[in-house]
């Protein structure tokens, strides 16, 4: 039985020119995640990451920790199904839709830059309704296309891995909740919900062999609370 190890990038830098790149508190989990990798006994046999920099950049807080122990971590490998899906423009391409549905929701889009509830609020029902797929958008990338190039990268993942492997893919939190959507059976709505659950520097395993796979944790963040309380536990 192998084990796939699925990791939710560290806090990235929200609120500033660039978004894609780990705070200050982002690196520290990420060394906190390492540290309990070593702690456990973990040692991998692959690390894969998306090609975004607040992915790679907490894969290289993990690898420094591993060095810092006299221990290394496998060469990464890199694929775009495990990016996050593009927020931004579902937000551009889907609030003008909702409003004109519903006007009262101008109210909640006008303060979401400076009320993180507004953020929250706008975010959840736009990308609710993006994963319904009640609209059709040519220039935008359904949930379905994005959840199935996801699952097709984690399927690639275990066709190239030996028997009693671990796997480290190094991820943010659309393919996780994606993953486990596609696990569990869930629907696209329910499925995308749970990407606003995932905390930063989380992790999620899975268990898999002869092309079998299935849930075994999800979104373990004890590491963060035992080394920092709720202060290292954050979401966005």
């Amino acid at each position: 039985m192998s084990t796939l190890y699925l990791i939710r990038h560290g806090q990235a830098s929200f609120g500033t020119s660039d978004y894609d790149a780990l705070s200050d508190r982002g690196r520290h989990q990420a060394r906190v995640l390492g540290g309990f990798f070593l702690k456990t006994g973990i040692r991998f046999d692959a690390c894969w990451s998306g090609t975004l920099n607040r992915q790679q950049q907490t894969l290289g807080e993990v690898r420094d920790t591993y060095l810092d122990a006299g221990l290394d971590l496998p060469l990464p490998a890199e694929t775009a199904a495990f990016d996050e899906y593009d927020y931004e423009a579902v937000l551009r391409a889907l609030i003008p839709v909702i409003e004109k549905e519903d006007p009262a929701f101008i109210r909640d889009v006008n303060g979401m830059l400076s009320d993180r509830q507004a953020f929250q609020k706008v975010f959840g029902r736009v990308m609710t309704r993006w994963a319904s797929g009640r609209d059709t958008v040519d220039t935008l990338l359904s949930w379905s296309s994005f959840a199935a190039g996801v699952t097709t990268g984690i399927r690639d993942i275990i066709e190239r891995s030996d028997r009693g492997s671990q796997i480290a893919v190094f991820t943010s939190g659309g393919p996780i909740a994606a993953s486990v959507g596609s696990v569990l059976g869930l629907d696209a709505e329910k499925t995308i919900s749970l990407s606003w659950q995932l905390v930063n520097a989380s992790l999620t395993r899975f268990k898999f062999s002869d092309g079998r796979i299935s849930l075994a944790t999800f979104n373990e963040q004890g590491h963060l609370e035992e080394q920092g309380g709720n202060s290292l536990v954050t979401y966005r």
